[in-house]
C-alpha cells in the first residue's frame, strides 16, 4: 500500500514536469491517463484531478470538482476525490490519504480484543490460548497477571477496586508508538516530511542536513543512501530519489512515459511502439500504398489480389468489405452471414474469422485435459506450460499459477527471516524489527564486529543474531569458508530476463550489450533493429512478403504449380531461391515482384539455403542422400556445374540451415536414426549433435544471436533448441503447438508454420509467451524465413582472398577452401582443378555406400579430418554390403550382402550405381569370401556352410568345387589371371595345431601349396602387380605381411591396433584402421608411412582399382579357351573344368555324370542326391545347404564372353531375359524357371538332349527346346521331321512367352506394391508427392515416421 502511496505521489510530481518535445508553436499532447492543465502548460495525471491537493499551477485540477459524492460513492478525507463503495476496504487504496482502507479491521465472531492497529478483532477465547493470532502479539500479553487475577477469584479474596490504567499501546513490527501512546507510525513514515501522528512527533527531533553520502528527500527530512537514488525502487515518499532518471537510448531524441524513458529519431513513426503511452506512434504521416496494392481503412496495405477474396487480410477486414459479389471457396466451409471462407481447423479455435462471429458458437466444451508437461489453473478451464508456474508473471486468467508458490528466495547478500521474508544485511541488529517473526533482532545483535574481524573478511562485517558475520555487498556471494566475497556471474547460462543478446559480468553486477547493427532499448536489457523486418512464407505455391511492424502484404511472382517447400533469400541480389514438388530445378523470384527464372535444372532439392557470404547455393538431394552447392550467378547453372559437399551416410536428410559467419551447416535427418548433424560448410569436421530428445526433426534453423540451433519435431509436436555443440537441449514451452513444420529466429522472437492449422504463428524464442498468429490463411503454408538486410551484412568473406579456378565454399572459422565439380581433382596448389591424369582409384565399402576415390588427390593434402575428394556411390537394395570386386572393363560392381546372403552386381554409369540384379542367393548360409576373375567372369567363393574354395560361372550357371580337403574357414581370396594363381587364407581345422595359413593354386586348384603359416588372423589378400608376391593385413597382430609363391622373401611392416584391411595401387600399400575413427594410411615413395585422412564412417572393405591391375591376358582370354562350362588359366596355360555333377568327355566339353538316380541331384559337397524338384524350393535338405544356392539366370548386355564352338549335340541354351529389379525370389521359384540350381546344366543336358533347358511349371519338370529341336527331351531335330516340329516348336515358344509375361506383370505388380519398402530414395519421394496431393483433405492420424510402409507421415503435418 505504502509503495502505491509512493508512486501516486511521484508520478504527481513527474506529470508537473511533462513537456512535449516536439518544437514550435504545436498544442502540447498529453500521454495516456493524463489531461491538460486550464493553461496548456502541463498534463496532470486524472487520477491526481480533484484529489484535494493542486497539481495544476493554476490550480485547474481542483476546480469543478463534486463538493458532495453521490450515495454509492465515498469520500476521501483529505481532499474532495470520489470513490465507488466497492473500493472502499477491498485491500487496495483509492484515496491518496489511504483513508478508504481505514477502520477495516478483520472481525471474527464474537469480537472482543482489537490488535494490529484495529486491523484484527479476536474473540475472548482466543485470548492467551498459547498461539499467537494477532501480529504485534497483543493477544498473549500480559497472560500471568490473568491467572492471578483467576487465582484470587477462586480464594474469594476481595480486592479494592481501584481506578482502570490504560494499558500502554504496543505497535506492531516496523513501526514505532507516537509519544502520547495513541497510536503507532511505520518507521518509513518516520522524519519523511508530514505529520502522521496526532501530537505530531514522528517529525520532531530530525535531521535538517543529510550526510554527504546520502541524498534528501524533496518533501521533507528523509535521508536515503545515495547508492540508492535511481536504483529503480523509490525511497522517498514523494519519488523524488527517482526523479530526473530517464533511461537514454542511443541517440535520444524523443522522451516519453513522463519522462522516464528516451528513444533515438528511427524508432519514432516505425510500426512499432517502443513507449508505453504510443506517443512514438502518434501524429505520424501515413505512407502511401503502392498501385498493386490496396489501402485499408487503418493505413495497411495490402495486395489488391486479395481484395475480396473471401479472407480478411486487413486488421480491421475493411479489403472484404463493399464485395460486389461473394468469393468463390475453395474450401468446405463458409460463414453463413459474413459469407467469409473458413477451413474446419478454425472452427472452434478461440478466434472470430467469421465477421458475425458464428465460427465460435456453440462450441462444444471438451474435458480440460492437460498435458504431462502442463500446470492446469484453478479455474479448470485452461492449461499452461509448467514452467509458466511461479515465474513472476501471470499467464492464468485467475492468476492462479502466482499463488501458493512456496518460499522466496533470497539473494545471496541477503539474509533470510525465520518467517522467509528477504532483507538487505545493513536491517539486521539495527534495534528495529522487519522479520515478521523478530529473527533479525535479539540473539547476538549485541556483540560487534572487532578489527580482527573486519581484517579477516574480505569486505565487511556486521553483527547479526547469530554473532559477528562477514557481509558481502551485491552481486557478490560469501564462499564456503565464510570470509572471501566472491563476485556472482550473472551472464553465466543467462536467460533472457538478464540481457537478451550480449552480458559482460563486472565486479558485482553485469551490463547488457547488443551485436552490431542492433541498439539497446531504455530497459538496458533488450535490443531493436532499425529498419523494418518481413516474414517471408511460402503458402502452398504463392510466396508472401508480411511486414512484421506494417502489418503490410504482398504476393512475389511464382510459376509454381505444386506447393513450395523450401525458400531462403539473397539480400545483395534482391533474389527469393525456391523449389517445389513440379519441377526439377532450383527457381529464382526478384524480391520487387516483377521476375521469376530458373537457378539450374536437372536436380531434386528437398531444402535450399543461400551462402550469402561465400555467394554458393546449398541444397538437400534427397533422392541420392547428398548435400550439394553451386554457385550463385545469374546464367542458368549446368547439372554438371555443382560440387558434391557430403554424400557419405547421410540418412534421409531433410533440412538444411547455412551460419556462413562461422562456416557450419546443420542438418536433420530422419531415416533409421533420427539426429541432427552439422559440418563445416566444406563437408568438414561433421558430427551429430542431437540424437536425443527427437521424434521427427524437420525444418532447422539457427539463430546466430544466441548460438542455437532450433527444429521442428513432427511427431512429438514441439519446437526445439540446443547450443551449436549439442548442449542445453530445451523443449519450448507453450500452450500449443500443433504441426510445426518450418521455422526461423530473429532477435527475441521465434516464427514457425502450422500446416494444419494453416497459420504462421510467432512466441519468445525462450519462454514461449507473447504467442500472436501473424498469418492465417485458407492454404497452407510451409516454408519462412525473417528477411532483413542486417542478417545478411557485416563479415567479409575469407573467398575474396583466395583464387578458386571453379568454386570456393567456407571452413569452419570461416575460412576459404577450393571445391571441384565431379569429374575434376584439386590439384597440388590447392586451388585449380584439372581432370585426371591418373585414373586409379580407391574403392571403400561401407554397409551402404560405396566411395570412390582417384588416388591422385593423395597429393593434395594429407592428415585430413574428412573425405578427400571423392564420389560416394549409393547401393541400392543391399541391407548389409559385405564383400567387393570390380570389373574395369564392364564398369560393373559385384557386391555380397550379409542382410540377404546373395551376391549381386551393379553397373557404374554416370556417377550412379543401377542394379543389374541378383547373381545367386544362398539361404542358411553366408559368403565369407569372395573375388572376381576379371578375365572369365568367373566368381571364386567360399561360405560358412560351405568352406571350400568353389567357382561358380555368373554366365552358364555352373559351380564347380575345386578345394575342399583341410580346410576350415576361407576369409579372404586373391586372385592373379594373368599367371593363372589364386591365394587364399585359412583359418586351420580345430584340432590341427594351426592358427591360420595362406595358401596359394593354380586356378585350377592344382598346386595347392602353404606360402606363410604363422599368420593369425590374415586378410585382405591382394597380388603384386606381376604377381610374384602376395600380401595380406594380419588384424591380430597389426602387421602387414608378404612373401613371394614360393614361401621365400617374407616381409611384414608393422603398423599397430586397428589394422582392418589392405590395398595394393602399382605396388603401393594403403591400409586402413579402425578404432574411434577410419583413418586411411599409405606408404610413400620415401617409404614413410602417410595418414592421408580420417573418417568418422564405418567402413567395411578396401579395393584399390587401375588399368594396370587389370591388364593382361591367359589361354581364357578367347572363346573361353573353348571350353564349354570353365576355362581356369594356370601358369602354364589353361584348364578346362565341369560342373560338380558333369564330367569332361573331350577335354573341353561336359557330359553328364550318372551318380544319381534319375530325377535327382547330386549336392555340392557330393555326400547325397536330393530330387530335382528340392533345388531352390525355400527349404534346406542338403547337408552343406547347396541345394539352395540358386542362381538368376541372365544375359548380361555389354559382357563379351563367347561361348566356345559347340556341336548340335552340345550347343549351350539360351538364357531367359533378366528379371526387374525387386522381383521376389519365391514368386519366381514357383511361377517359372527363372532361377535355377547352380547345376541346373545337368537337367538340360540329361532330360533335354542337350538341346534345350529345363523348367519347372506347376512342380512338374519340363523341357523347352532350343530353335531346331522338338520332343518331351528335345530328341527329334528339325531335318528329321521337318513339319511337326515347326509348329511343336512355335508352340513351345508361344507358351515361353506366355510364361514370361504372366511373370513380368507379377513381378511388376509386386514391385509396385513394394516400392516404398524397398528404396529409402523412393520413400523420399513418395513421401514428398504425397505431401501435395494431400492438401484441402482431412486431416489424416499421426502415426510414426518411422514407419517406412507408410511415407506418407514423412510430412506429416499436411493434412
Amino acid at each position: 500500500m505504502v509503495v502505491c502511496f509512493f508512486l501516486c505521489a511521484a508520478l504527481l510530481q513527474l506529470s508537473g514536469s511533462f513537456r512535449d518535445v516536439s518544437a514550435g508553436s504545436s498544442p502540447l499532447k498529453c500521454g495516456l491517463g493524463s489531461k491538460q492543465c486550464k493553461d496548456g502548460s502541463e498534463c496532470v495525471l486524472y487520477s491526481h484531478v480533484c484529489d484535494g491537493e493542486r497539481d495544476c499551477r493554476d490550480g485547474s485540477d481542483e476546480e469543478d470538482c463534486a463538493t458532495e459524492c453521490n450515495e454509492d460513492q465515498f469520500q476521501c478525507a483529505h481532499g474532495k476525490k470520489c470513490i465507488d463503495t466497492d473500493q472502499v476496504c477491498d485491500g487496495v487504496p483509492q484515496c491518496q490519504d489511504r483513508s478508504d482502507e481505514l477502520q477495516c479491521m478483520k472481525q471474527t465472531e464474537g469480537c472482543v480484543h482489537h490488535c494490529d492497529n484495529k486491523s484484527r478483532c479476536l474473540p475472548a477465547n482466543f485470548l492467551c490460548d498459547g498461539e499467537r493470532d494477532c501480529l504485534d502479539g497483543t493477544d498473549e500479553a500480559n497472560c500471568e497477571d490473568q491467572e492471578e487475577d483467576k487465582y484470587e477469584k477462586e480464594e474469594g479474596t476481595s480486592a479494592t477496586s481501584k481506578p482502570p490504567v490504560p494499558t500502554p499501546i504496543k505497535c506492531p513490527l516496523g513501526s514505532k508508538p507516537c509519544k502520547d501512546e495513541a497510536e503507532c507510525v511505520l518507521y518509513n513514515h518516520v522524519c519523511d516530511g508530514e505529520a502522521d501522528c496526532r501530537d505530531g512527533s514522528d517529525e520532531e527531533e530530525c535531521l535538517s542536513v543529510c550526510e554527504p553520502d546520502q541524498f534528501q528527500c524533496a518533501h521533507g527530512k528523509k535521508c536515503i543512501e545515495q547508492s540508492q537514488v535511481c536504483d529503480g525502487v523509490p525511497q522517498c515518499q514523494d519519488r523524488s530519489d527517482e526523479m530526473g532518471c530517464a533511461k537514454h537510448m542511443e541517440g535520444c531524441a524523443h522522451q516519453c512515459d513522463d519522462k522516464t524513458r528516451c528513444i533515438p529519431n528511427n524508432f519514432l513513426c516505425d510500426g512499432e511502439r517502443d513507449c508505453l503511452d504510443g506517443s512514438d506512434e502518434a501524429n505520424c504521416a501515413e505512407e502511401d500504398c503502392s498501385d498493386n496494392e490496396f489501402k485499408c481503412t487503418s493505413g495497411q496495405c495490402v495486395s489488391t489480389t486479395m481484395r475480396c477474396d473471401g479472407h480478411p487480410d486487413c486488421r480491421d477486414r475493411s479489403d472484404e468489405e463493399s464485395c460486389t459479389k461473394a468469393p468463390v471457396c475453395t474450401t468446405k466451409h463458409r460463414c453463413p452471414h459474413s459469407k467469409e471462407c473458413l477451413v474446419q481447423e478454425w472452427i472452434c479455435d478461440g478466434d472470430e474469422d467469421c465477421k458475425d462471429g458464428t465460427d465460435e458458437k456453440d462450441c462444444p466444451v471438451a474435458p480440460l485435459n492437460c498435458g504431462i508437461f502442463q500446470w492446469s489453473c484453478k479455474s479448470k478451464t485452461e492449461c499452461i506450460p509448467t514452467a509458466w508456474r511461479c515465474d513472476g508473471m501471470k499467464d492464468c486468467e485467475d492468476g492462479s499459477d502466482e499463488t501458493e508458490c512456496g518460499v522466496v528466495k533470497c539473494l545471496p547478500h541477503q539474509f533470510q527471516c525465520g518467517s522467509q521474508e528477504c532483507l538487505d544485511p545493513v536491517l539486521l541488529c539495527n534495534g528495529i524489527t522487519n522479520c515478521a517473526d523478530g529473527s533479525d533482532e535479539g540473539g547476538s545483535c549485541q556483540i560487534n564486529c572487532s578489527e580482527a574481524d573486519n581484517r579477516r573478511c574480505s569486505q565487511s562485517c556486521h553483527s547479526t543474531p547469530q554473532g559477528t558475520r562477514c557481509r558481502c555487498a551485491a552481486g557478490f556471494r560469501l564462499m564456503e569458508d565464510e570470509l572471501t566475497c566472491a563476485d556472482i556471474d550473472e551472464c553465466e547460462g543467462q536467460s533472457s530476463s538478464v540481457c537478451s543478446q550480449l552480458c559482460i559480468n563486472t565486479p558485482g553486477s553485469y551490463q547488457c550489450d547488443c551485436h552490431p547493427g542492433y541498439i539497446k532499448e531504455a530497459g538496458g536489457h533488450h535490443c531493436k533493429i532499425t529498419g523494418e523486418p518481413f516474414l517471408l512464407s511460402s503458402v502452398q505455391t504463392d510466396l508472401f512478403l508480411f511486414g512484421l511492424r506494417s502489418g503490410s502484404l504482398d504476393v512475389l511472382s511464382s510459376s509454381a504449380k505444386k506447393a513450395v517447400l523450401s525458400l531462403d533469400y539473397d539480400w545483395r541480389d534482391q533474389r527469393v531461391f525456391w523449389v517445389c514438388l513440379d519441377t526439377e530445378s532450383i527457381r529464382w523470384s526478384s524480391l520487387d515482384q516483377k521476375t521469376t527464372e530458373i537457378l539450374i535444372r536437372g536436380v531434386r532439392a528437398d531444402s535450399v539455403a543461400v551462402d550469402w557470404l561465400g555467394r554458393n547455393l546449398y541444397w538437400i538431394d534427397g533422392v541420392n542422400s547428398q548435400i550439394v552447392a553451386v554457385r550463385l550467378a545469374t546464367a542458368i547453372k549446368k547439372l554438371l556445374d555443382h560440387s558434391v559437399i557430403l554424400d557419405e551416410d547421410l540418412d534421409q536428410p531433410r533440412s538444411l540451415a547455412l551460419i556462413p559467419q562461422k562456416g557450419l551447416m546443420f542438418w536433420t535427418e530422419i531415416g533409421n536414426v533420427v539426429k541432427i548433424e552439422r559440418a563445416g560448410m566444406d563437408g568438414s569436421e561433421r558430427r551429430a549433435v542431437v540424437y536425443s530428445s527427437l521424434g521427427w526433426p524437420g525444418g532447422v534453423a539457427v539463430d546466430t544471436i544466441s548460438d542455437r540451433v532450433y527444429w521442428t519435431d513432427e511427431m512429438l509436436r514441439s519446437i526445439g533448441s540446443a547450443t551449436l555443440d549439442g548442449d542445453d537441449i530445451q523443449i519450448l514451452q507453450m500452450k500449443e503447438t500443433t504441426n510445426p513444420f518450418s521455422l526461423a529466429v530473429f532477435n527475441d522472437m521465434l516464427y514457425w508454420s502450422d500446416t494444419k492449422n494453416r497459420v504462421v504463428q510467432v512466441a519468445h524464442k525462450i519462454t514461449g509467451k507473447n504467442h500472436q498468429v501473424l498469418l492465417k490463411r485458407l492454404r497452407q503454408p510451409f516454408a519462412i524465413k525473417i528477411i532483413h538486410p542486417m542478417l545478411q551484412m557485416g563479415t567479409e568473406s575469407p573467398c575474396k582472398k583466395i583464387n578458386c579456378s571453379h568454386m570456393c565454399v567456407l571452413a569452419p572459422g570461416p575460412r576459404a577452401v577450393c571445391k571441384c565439380p565431379s569429374g575434376l581433382l584439386l590439384a597440388e596448389d590447392g586451388l585449380t582443378c584439372s581432370s585426371l591424369v591418373n585414373s586409379a582409384f580407391l574403392l571403400m565399402l561401407s554397409p551402404s555406400t560405396v566411395t570412390q576415390i582417384y588416388l591422385q588427390s593423395r597429393h593434395t593434402a594429407a592428415g585430413l579430418k574428412v573425405w578427400p575428394e571423392h564420389l560416394a556411390l549409393q547401393v541400392p537394395i543391399v541391407n548389409k554390403a559385405a564383400i567387393m570386386d570390380y570389373s574395369l572393363r564392364d564398369h560393373t560392381l559385384f557386391l555380397t550382402d550379409d542382410g540377404s546372403t546373395s551376391l549381386r552386381s551393379f553397373k557404374l554409369k554416370d556417377s550412379v550405381l543401377a542394379s543389374q540384379g541378383q547373381l545367386f542367393k544362398l539361404l542358411g548360409d553366408t559368403i565369407t569370401a569372395m573375388a572376381l576373375d576379371w578375365v572369365t567372369l568367373n566368381i571364386y567363393w567360399s561360405s560358412t556352410k560351405q568352406p571350400r574354395l568353389q567357382v561358380t560361372s555368373i554366365t552358364r550357371a555352373h559351380t564347380a568345387v575345386l578345394l575342399k580337403e583341410g580346410i576350415g574357414r576361407v576369409e579372404s581370396i586373391a586372385l592373379h589371371p594373368p599367371s593363372g594363381r589364386v591365394c587364399f587364407t585359412n583359418l586351420g581345422l580345430q584340432g590341427t595345431g594351426t592358427v591360420a595359413t595362406v595358401e596359394c593354386a593354380n586356378m585350377d586348384g592344382a598346386e595347392r601349396h602353404v606360402v606363410w603359416k604363422d599368420a593369425v588372423q590374415p586378410t585382405s589378400l591382394v597380388f603384386s602387380s606381376n604377381g610374384a608376391t602376395i600380401y595380406w593385413a594380419d588384424t591380430s597382430l597389426g602387421v602387414i605381411g608378404s612373401v613371394q609363391l614360393d614361401g621365400s622373401g617374407y616381409k611384414e611392416l608393422k603398423v599397430g591396433d586397428g589394422l582392418a584391411a589392405l590395398a595394393l595401387s602399382d605396388d603401393m600399400l594403403l591400409w586402413m584402421t579402425v578404432s574411434d575413427k577410419t583413418r586411411l594410411w599409405y606408404r610413400d615413395e620415401q617409404q614413410q608411412n602417410r595418414l592421408w585422412y580420417e573418417v568418422g564412417t564405418e567402413v567395411v572393405g578396401l579395393k584399390a582399382v587401375s588399368k594396370p591391375s587389370q591388364t593382361g591376358s591367359n589361354q581364357c582370354t578367347e572363346n573361353n579357351g573353348n571350353c564349354q562350362h570353365f576355362c581356369l588359366a594356370t601358369p602354364a596355360g589353361r584348364t578346362c573344368k565341369c560342373a560338380h555333377d558333369n564330367i569332361l568327355v573331350n577335354g573341353t566339353h561336359c557330359g553328364p555324370e550318372q551318380s544319381c538316380p534319375a530325377g535327382s541331384r547330386l549336392c555340392l559337397d557330393h555326400l547325397s542326391c536330393q530330387p530335382v524338384e528340392k533345388f531352390c524350393n525355400g527349404h534346406v535338405d542338403c547337408s552343406d545347404h547347396s541345394d539352395e544356392n540358386c542362381i538368376n539366370l541372365k544375359l548380361w548386355s555389354g559382357v563379351k564372353v563367347p561361348a566356345p564352338t559347340q556341336s548340335h549335340s552340345s550347343s549351350s541354351p539360351p538364357s531367359p531375359p533378366p528379371l526387374s529389379e525387386g522381383t521376389d525370389l519365391n514368386v519366381s521359384l514357383n511361377t517359372s524357371s527363372q532361377l535355377l540350381n547352380l547345376d541346373t546344366q545337368k537337367c538340360s543336358q540329361r532330360r533335354c538332349s542337350g538341346n534345350g533347358r529345363c523348367v519347372e511349371i506347376n512342380g512338374n519338370t519340363a523341357c523347352v527346346c532350343s530353335l531346331g529341336h522338338s520332343g518331351d527331351s528335345c530328341q527329334d531335330h528339325l531335318l528329321k521331321t521337318m513339319q511337326g516340329p515347326i509348329v511343336y516348336g512355335a508352340a513351345g515358344l508361344c507358351a515361353g512367352v506366355v510364361v514370361i509375361a504372366v511373370i513380368a506383370v507379377v513381378v511388376k505388380r509386386k514391385k509396385n506394391a513394394n516400392t516404398r519398402r524397398t528404396s529409402p530414395a523412393a520413400v523420399k519421394e513418395t513421401s514428398m508427392t504425397d505431401l501435395e496431393n494431400k492438401a484441402e483433405t482431412a486431416p489424416s492420424t499421426q502415426t510414426s515416421p518411422a514407419d517406412t510402409d507408410k511415407p506418407e507421415e514423412a510430412v506429416s503435418s499436411v493434412d
